[in-house]
């Protein structure tokens, strides 16, 4: 049997054209739906997932770890080579930073913060930083040596706005036990937020000529951060992978010699590590965690096959007269089988094209969606009930769609449908013409 005639069959046998068309396509329809159904979550999942996992990535990256840094091997006696880093090709900027640990407190409170001595360029200079810092209140000014530049959560915590007066106790360890503290004060200039709880629960910023003075050598992070012209290629699983690392290999190649010459250029006394390298153990936990939600939702998708293949029993049993008919009259059983396949593979189709359509328009709106929800559960409960806690995430979910996992899912599913309808495809093949004429 012609192509064109397995098609038509299989559309027959699913309803169309029939006495009993009413029923057929009912269950057609139930199928599909529940195919749809089944993709929706998988879709949504892994859009809503990279679309978190970027968000939180590039907030960490361009603001935080940098692109590349060249960390001091604790020789402190080296020159630190920012002019020869910021000279490489594919190096867009290289800054000095000192980072270190403090104790900072007003009148109302005490934090341990993370204090990081940068000059006031960090800001000025890079749009990409603020672009992901966001200033609250004041200004993001480190001009002044008493300027001190807060995280909201640590500024909420001490209870401290713009022109309050904040001391900062560091501690040089002296050996054999013994530390000598030095208090520090300071101003608060600006308050800022990355919209990422993590990041602003311990940062603080402060010039750098006067971190250098008060965060003790002995315990101090030195470092080079440099920004690169193409941060995403250099070697990492979130970004870089599949597909997307084949369609990028110049990219990646020319990162690769950049990263090479920025380790020639920083000497033996630098440490030079990529952002992945840095935080490795956070963006592999992110990884695993979108990894695994994928794989509970395509379980969900393999469920639904049942559904597929219990629709296509049910329509062998009520089509076993029409298909000894056509047995009969000379069709093959190796046709009606690959008809029942088709049939499998055309509610697949229409299962996976309207799941991810829905899927699709749900990930694209999921801000939205999620703040409908929250309204609705407040009303329902009578208490403000939050379904997206933005302490502990975004305070908005980054929406960037990819279609390639969208691909991959719709293929997924063609798959499993087409798998679900290889049983009742042999049991309509086995059906025997002579007894079911007979009765």
């Amino acid at each position: 049997m012609s192509h064109s005639g397995l098609i038509l069959l299989a559309v027959r046998f699913l309803g169309a054209g029939s006495r009993r068309s009413g029923r057929g396509r009912s269950r057609f329809i139930t199928a599909v739906v529940g195919v749809a159904l089944s993709l929706v979550p998988l879709v949504v999942v892994q859009q809503v997932a990279d679309g978190m996992i970027s968000g939180i990535v590039r907030r960490f990256v361009e603001t935080g770890s940098y692109h590349i840094q060249a960390i001091a091997r604790g020789n402190r006696d080296n020159v630190t080579p920012i002019k020869e880093l910021g000279a490489v090709e594919g190096v867009v900027s290289a800054r000095q930073e000192r980072q270190g640990f403090g104790l900072l407190y007003s009148e109302t409170g005490r934090s341990g913060v993370t204090i990081r001595a940068v000059t006031q360029e960090y800001w000025s200079e890079d749009p990409v930083v603020r672009d992901y810092i966001e200033v609250t209140g004041g200004n993001f000014d480190l001009t002044g040596p008493d300027s001190i530049v807060l995280g909201i959560h640590i500024a909420e915590r001490l209870g401290a706005v713009p022109g309050d007066e904040l001391r900062l106790l560091t501690v040089r360890p002296l050996g054999e036990g013994r530390m000598l503290p030095r208090v520090s004060r300071f101003t608060v200039a600006g308050v800022v937020s990355t919209g990422y709880r993590d990041l602003d629960r311990l940062w603080v910023f402060v010039p750098l000529e006067r971190g250098l003075r008060i965060i003790p050598d002995e315990s101090a992070r030195d470092l080079v951060g440099i920004k690169v012209d193409d941060p995403f290629v250099l070697p990492n699983p979130l970004f870089n992978r599949g597909l997307a690392r084949l369609a990028e290999g110049d990219r990646t190649r020319r990162m690769a010699r950049t990263m090479n010459e920025i380790s020639r250029t920083a000497g033996p006394g630098w440490f030079v590590l990529d952002w992945y390298s840095l935080e490795q153990g956070r963006y592999i936990s992110f990884l695993t965690s979108r990894n695994l939600l994928s794989i509970v939702m395509a379980m969900v998708v393999i469920v639904a096959a049942v559904n597929v293949s219990s629709a296509l029993v049910l329509l062998v049993v009520e089509k076993e007269q029409d298909i000894a008919i056509l047995r009969a009259t000379g069709v093959s059983a190796g046709s009606v089988s690959r008809a029942f396949v088709l049939a499998g593979a055309i509610i697949g189709v229409a299962g996976a094209t309207l799941g991810a359509a829905s899927g699709l328009l749900i990930a694209g709106n999921i801000n939205g969606v999620l703040q409908g929800v929250e309204v609705l559960l407040s009303f329902l409960a009578g208490r403000s009930v939050d379904v997206f806690n933005s302490d502990f995430y975004l305070e908005e979910i980054p929406v960037a769609i990819r279609f390639l996992p969208v691909a991959g899912s719709v293929f997924f599913t063609l798959l499993v449908a087409l798998v679900a309808g290889l049983l009742p495809a042999r049991r309509a093949a086995a059906v025997p013409p002579e007894r079911i004429l007979r009765r």
